[in-house]
């Protein structure tokens, strides 16, 4: 199979996305003054614990691409160190090792750091509780998992979320050379240019994992069988006992999945299970446009591979009207990722009290909308298919003749007959979208969130994510003038 990327334009996206040696060093010594400050620490209060490791892309595998260079610190503690929370019915356990992993938050990690000058010392939740700092310009998670082998894994599951990812490192780590590490970091630069990489993607409320992409490129051998089987992905699942799509959708775990890429840790579980279907057809659309290729140049796989910043050019005239941009700002104290899922779900419930009538009849029709995040702005986008609706909409009552019809007509004098149904004409309280929009906007609190005016170039960013990312997978979707 020929290369898809011509060596000399590889050589010189590798160049453009690989850290430098200054970068790594700086990330390897963060990742030392943070591991030796909770180690002394913990000998003068006298936590145990089984080590102290870096995981994920800056840790033992090293793929992380320049410039991205988060850092994830474990903490592992010994299982038997803990057999009577370990022991009770999950509930409990789950509510005992949230006060542990509480209090080792508050007496070890916190105050193993006070003399490091970290900044944004916060104490978020996951699953459980854990630390998230910035030190040196670095953005920091310290967790806590438990010390369990591969063995105990497999016959009794993880005891927290993260129990599995040192594995996941090791099982990377140890099939690695410089080829594989190059195409891992072309394949995550390029989802990343689609901006549909990990928690914090434009498209879609979760993207890619890194650990994902690892997997693709090993498991398939190289950049070239990946790209092609991350186009056929939603029709050909990844996983090393070679079950079918069929099959595995008849799982009961899987039946909502729509991708597998099938851990090989855990055959049991699907790594690609919270993966947007959003994101994922973004990707694949971007993945066609890049194997289709022929005889470019630089520029034609640097627009697809290197991310650029999500444009702020007006919407076109057909576009404007149906798209609405409103802006939240971060009080600081929550996790983003706990943020982003409150606007999700705030969105959802927006979109449903927009598309339809209380009793069901339509409103304002289809509804799209995405979230879009920087820094402590986080934006909420909206396309309506129609801008506005009729003064009146017609309500089906129950059939002619039931019990119950003749009730119906005593409460609703005005009621006629159509199609062997009672019907009655509602007068609407919202005809215009962008009204009940703004109404329904300021009078939800969102904790953490504050709502503010802005026409910024924020909001014009994310007026181009629905525009540019999102629109171009919704195919079903259209927009109308009036009802």
């Amino acid at each position: 199979m020929d290369e898809i990327i011509p060596d000399e334009i590889r050589e010189s996206i590798i160049l453009e996305i690989t850290p430098t040696v200054d970068e790594i060093k700086q990330q390897q010594h963060i990742i030392s003054t943070l591991t030796k400050a909770l180690r002394i620490y913990s000998e003068e209060i006298g936590y145990a614990y089984s080590f102290i490791e870096s995981q994920g892309s800056t840790g033992r595998k090293q793929t992380q691409l320049k410039g991205t260079g988060d850092i994830d610190l474990f903490v592992a503690l010994h299982p038997q160190e803990h057999e009577r929370t370990l022991s009770l019915p999950i509930k409990e356990r789950n509510k005992a090792l949230d006060r542990k992993l509480d209090s080792m938050v508050d007496d070890w990690f916190i105050p193993a750091f006070k003399d490091i000058e970290a900044t944004n010392v916060l104490k978020t939740y996951s699953q459980h509780p854990y630390l998230s700092l910035k030190y040196l310009d670095t953005e920091i998670d310290v967790l806590v998992c438990f010390d369990l082998s591969k063995e105990e894994l497999a016959a009794n599951g993880p005891v927290t979320a993260v129990d599995r990812t040192v594995h996941h490192t090791r099982f990377v780590a140890e099939r690695l050379n410089m080829q594989l590490r190059e195409d891992i970091r072309i394949l995550k630069s390029f989802v990343k240019a689609c901006h549909s990489y990990g928690d914090i993607c434009a498209v879609g409320q979760m993207g890619f994992t890194g650990y994902s992409l690892e997997l693709l490129v090993i498991l398939q051998n190289g950049l070239n069988n990946a790209l092609h089987r991350l186009k056929d992905l939603h029709q050909n699942p990844i996983d090393i006992k070679g079950r079918s799509l069929d099959s595995l959708l008849k799982m009961p775990p899987f039946r909502d999945n729509h991708i597998f890429i099938i851990d090989p840790m855990d055959t049991n579980r699907n790594v690609a299970s919270s993966f947007s279907k959003r994101s994922y057809d973004w990707v694949r659309l971007k993945t066609i446009e890049l194997l289709d290729i022929r005889d470019g140049d630089i520029d034609d796989f640097r627009n697809l591979i290197i991310e650029s910043p999500i444009p702020t050019d007006p919407l076109p005239s057909w576009l404007a009207p149906h798209c609405f941009a409103y802006t939240f700002r971060s009080d600081g104290l929550h996790h983003y990722t706990i943020l982003r899922d409150k606007i999700h779900r705030y969105a959802r419930k927006i979109a449903s009290k927009l598309q339809n009538e209380r009793t069901g009849e339509t409103r304002f029709g289809n509804i799209l909308y995405e979230v879009y995040f920087e820094g402590k702005q986080f934006g909420l986008g909206l396309v309506v298919e129609r801008i506005t609706a009729s003064d009146t909409y017609s309500r089906k009552g129950p059939p002619i003749g039931i019990v119950g019809s003749e009730r119906f007509s005593e409460v609703h004098d005005y009621s006629y007959k159509r199609d062997g149904y009672l019907w009655v004409d509602e007068n609407r309280r919202w005809t215009v979208a962008s009204d009940m929009i703004e109404d329904l906007i300021v009078k939800q609190n969102i904790e953490g969130l504050s709502f503010e005016e802005d026409s910024t170039e924020f909001t014009a960013r994310v007026k181009n994510v629905i525009f540019r990312y999102v629109l171009p997978v919704e195919l079903d979707f259209s927009v109308k003038g009036t009802v």
